[in-house]
């Protein structure tokens, strides 16, 4: 695996993690429901986003906010690795991680708006 695929990997654990912490804070439910979806979206590579989703929580523990500017950063840095494929993963791990307590909540819907902005400007740039 490249740098470059392995750090937007990580980017996109970082916005799952946004969409996790957005609501009422990140359950056990949610922290395995979240390796479930990556094992399933990234496959053999999903350990990339488990551990950058692990040491999140378990370490860093950014508001989500910093974490959001963060992996903003890292796909501007590496957009010309972001494929519309890695777009579309990164927009479903986001999803699937809302739908998967509770349902969608207003605040993240609006965080998966504003990503997939965000995402879209990236190819203007």
């Amino acid at each position: 695996m490249q740098i470059e695929q392995r750090e937007i990997y990580r980017a996109i654990a970082e916005m799952a993690y946004v969409i996790a912490k957005a609501d009422k804070g990140l359950s056990a439910e949610e922290r395995m429901t979240f390796n479930k979806i990556v094992e399933e979206e990234l496959d053999f590579n999903s350990w990339v986003a488990q551990s950058r989703f692990e040491l999140l929580d378990e370490v860093t523990q950014p508001s989500i906010d910093i974490a959001y500017n963060e992996a903003l950063h890292d796909l501007k840095k590496y957009r010309d690795h972001l494929t519309p494929e890695l777009k579309a993963t990164a927009i479903r791990v986001m999803q699937k991680v809302a739908e998967s307590c509770s349902g969608y909540s207003e605040k993240e819907k609006l965080i998966i708006d504003r990503f997939k902005s965000d995402l879209k400007n990236l190819t203007l740039i």
